[in-house]
Order: structure tokens, then sequence, then C-alpha cells
């Protein structure tokens, strides 16, 4: 099964997605380029970026990815 596949597959799931869960859960470490080839594919999803601090309180962000309609 392809990366793109794993990472569909995924989402469909578990209808979330973060690098941190592409990272533990699939072992892929470039999830936004992944991405960029789902959505080539026609494929819709949305990404809403997050903004928090760390254990440390320095700021953070990241993406939180979803299909489209599965919210």
């Amino acid at each position: 099964m392809s990366q793109n596949d794993k990472v569909l597959n995924y989402l469909k799931e578990h209808k979330k997605m973060t690098s941190m869960d592409a990272i533990n859960h699939l072992r892929i470490t470039r999830l936004s380029a992944r991405i960029a080839d789902l959505r080539d594919r026609g494929i819709e999803i949305d990404s809403e970026t997050v903004y928090k601090r760390d254990a440390d309180g320095n700021p953070i962000h990241y993406s939180v990815y979803t299909l489209r309609g599965n919210k």
C-alpha cells in the first residue's frame, strides 16, 4: 500500500490527522507532501492551523487535516 493510500485510509478511519499522527502511526515523515498528492488526485482535504504553546511555553503551530465533509 502506498503512503498516499495509508494517509487516506487513516483520515477515513480517524477523521483527522496531524504530522505527529503520521509519524507515530504510519511512519510517514512528510505528511504535507502526501496531502498535496491526494489533493492533486481530486480528494478534498481541509487543513486548519492550530496555535499553542509547548511545555516550556514556547509558541508552536501545526496543521490538522480532515477530509471535507468528515468534520
